[in-house]
C-alpha cells in the first residue's frame, strides 16, 4: 500500500503513530502555487473508536512561494495540525439517492482494510499556505507602467492617480488643441 495508508486491522488493540517523510512529487500539488522545497514530514496518529477511526496528525514542509505583490520568491515553514475521523463505506447505504447531512461533512470514509490520508494532507498543506503571500510587510510591488521591481529600484514612472468617474473628463481634456 501507499506510504500514507493505514491498516485498521493494525489497530484493533492499540493505537498506531506513523511518522513518514514525504517526497514533494508525491503531494501532487500544483507546482505553479506552491513548491515544496524538500519533502514534507508527516507524523499522525490513528485509533480506533466504536464506529470508526480517529486520525490526528500533524504535516511539516518547506515552501516556496510567488509575492502577490512582486512576483518574488519567498521561503515559507509551513506546520498544520489536522484532526478526522473516518467511517467505513460499509456503515453507510450507498444505494439510489443520498441526502447529504452536516455530520457527513465532518467525517472521512474509507471502504476495505486501508485508510488512505494523503488527500488529508495534501488538503491540510493547501489550507494552511497565506492567501496573500508578502515578501515583507510593506511590499511595493511592481511598476503598473514599466514592470519594475520597486523594492530593488525605482523606476522614475510617474503615476497619475485618477478618479475612474472623472476620466472621460481627462480624455476630453487631452482631445482638446
Amino acid at each position: 500500500m501507499d506510504c500514507l495508508s493505514i491498516d485498521i486491522r493494525e489497530l484493533e488493540h492499540e493505537s498506531c503513530l506513523l511518522e513518514r517523510i514525504i517526497p514533494s512529487r508525491k503531494l501532487n500539488l500544483d507546482v505553479g502555487q506552491i513548491r515544496v522545497l524538500e519533502k514534507a514530514r508527516v507524523s499522525l496518529t490513528a485509533t480506533r473508536e466504536t464506529r470508526g477511526v480517529h486520525v490526528r496528525g500533524r504535516v511539516r514542509a518547506d515552501i516556496q512561494m510567488t509575492c502577490a505583490r512582486c512576483l518574488d520568491l519567498l521561503p515559507y515553514s509551513l506546520v498544520a495540525e489536522f484532526s478526522q475521523y473516518y467511517q467505513s463505506n460499509t456503515q453507510h447505504r450507498m444505494v439510489g439517492e443520498i441526502g447529504l447531512q452536516k455530520k457527513d461533512t465532518e467525517v472521512g470514509f474509507f471502504s476495505g482494510d486501508f485508510i488512505d490520508v494523503s488527500d488529508i494532507v495534501r488538503e491540510q498543506i493547501l489550507l494552511n499556505v497565506p492567501m496573500k503571500p508578502l515578501c515583507q510587510e510593506k511590499c511595493k510591488g511592481l511598476c503598473p507602467y514599466c514592470g519594475k521591481n520597486r523594492n530593488q529600484n525605482h523606476c522614475g514612472c510617474e503615476i497619475i492617480v485618477v478618479d475612474p468617474r472623472l476620466a472621460p473628463l481627462l480624455e476630453f481634456k487631452s482631445g482638446i488643441p
